[in-house]
């Protein structure tokens, strides 16, 4: 299972969507869905949960989660930093719950939390949505044991990944991010492959290939020159990778986003 790493910029993100992400994916942030209409399976680590209308589904900071959408509808995404929450932000960065859903259906004041966040709109709306998440996280933290994570490994492995993150455009290798983070690449090449089941060539190029699909989604760019603008030294291993990785070349993969946009 490929694993991306997701760096966020900012405090709070708000998303309302007719589906939810089927990649695996981790952040240093928590991510909370909450179920308007639809139904979708939700896994964190090595759990599931079925999220039908009403559920909720939190994901803590490291924690791999990703999703399967059984039946579209809608979909409440909120991704925030612990820093927003009071008093409480080093506790919940270094822990993961035993569980990961809830159905505020039985919580009649979290079902309006939701609704409340659902229904925000202007220019200081993330004031609100930090209060209300505040108010969340006080009602369902009581219901959770939470369990300490290796936070040296943890400070090491996002030292390792905000470093790939920001320079795997570049001709990066294992020796060069050793040099730089003052890590033995062997430690490196272990922790990345114990958290993202993938060796460090293939972590590397599914970064690039990640924004690669970007920027055949957004632009029109020719497909040799996001080759080169996204760290591939020849275009024909940029095709190659791409395939391996998506299971369709790129030109296909824009082909096939163009006509769901003109739908």
């Amino acid at each position: 299972m490929n694993v991306i790493y997701e760096n966020k910029t900012r405090l709070i993100e708000t998303s309302f969507t007719e589906g939810l992400a089927p990649y695996a994916h981790l952040h240093k942030e928590l991510e909370i869905i909450y179920v308007r209409k639809g139904k979708a399976v939700a896994y964190a680590d090595n759990n599931s949960y079925l999220l039908n209308a009403g559920d909720m589904f939190i994901a803590f900071p490291n924690q791999v989660h990703y999703y399967r959408t059984v039946s579209k509808g809608e979909f409440m995404v909120l991704i925030f930093s612990p820093d927003i929450l009071y008093d409480i932000s080093s506790k919940i960065s270094k822990s993961k719950p035993d569980i990961n859903c809830f159905t505020p259906l039985a919580d009649e004041n979290l079902k309006d939390i939701f609704d409340r966040i659902y229904s925000l709109d202007g220019e200081y709306k993330n004031i609100a949505i930090s209060g209300y998440l505040n108010v969340v996280m006080s009602r369902i933290l009581p219901k959770l044991r939470l369990q300490t994570v290796d936070t040296e490994n943890n400070s090491a492995f996002f030292d390792i990944i905000d470093f790939c993150t920001h320079n795997f455009k570049d001709d990066i290798t294992l020796d060069i991010v050793a040099e730089e983070l003052h890590l033995s690449k062997y430690y490196i090449s272990r922790l990345i492959n114990k958290r993202l089941g993938q060796n460090f060539n293939e972590y590397i190029n599914n970064l690039r290939i990640s924004e690669a699909c970007n920027l055949l989604r957004v632009t029109d760019k020719k497909i040799a020159d996001i080759s080169e603008d996204v760290g591939f030294g020849t275009i024909r291993s940029f095709n190659r990778s791409f395939k391996l990785i998506m299971g369709m070349s790129p030109a296909e993969y824009r082909s096939k986003n163009n006509a769901l946009k003109a739908i």
